[in-house]
């Protein structure tokens, strides 16, 4: 079993004519979308925190705010924004993730 894992480009281009037989052995396409319900988004950062080991709050109810409409609901730019954040953080001996923090890692980002 091989996964393809990958931007919608990916699907763009197993659509062309030279990929065709590998375009016809994919089983199933599955393309994920934006969790844009704060609910939904919520539950999302903090099953990958824990997954990650992360056994307290880290973020506060506005931080989760300011994180899911910076990332637009997609959890590629939520880590990427999460994982700038801790690196600004560590330096700090900060052991959570300020609202202006998050704020400077999203402009670091742009």
């Amino acid at each position: 079993t091989v996964w393809l894992v990958g931007h919608p480009a990916l699907a763009q281009t197993l659509e062309r004519a030279p990929y065709a037989a590998l375009a016809g052995r994919i089983q199933a396409r599955v393309q994920m979308r934006p969790v844009i319900e704060r609910e939904r988004f919520a539950q999302l950062i903090a099953h990958a925190l824990k997954s990650a080991g992360c056994s307290h709050t880290l973020l506060a109810d506005s931080g989760l705010e300011i994180l899911r409409q910076a990332s637009k609901g997609l959890p590629r730019h939520a880590g990427r924004i999460l994982r700038t954040a801790m690196r600004l953080a560590v330096p700090r001996g900060l052991n959570h993730l300020p609202d202006d923090l998050l704020q400077l890692a999203i402009e670091e980002l742009r």
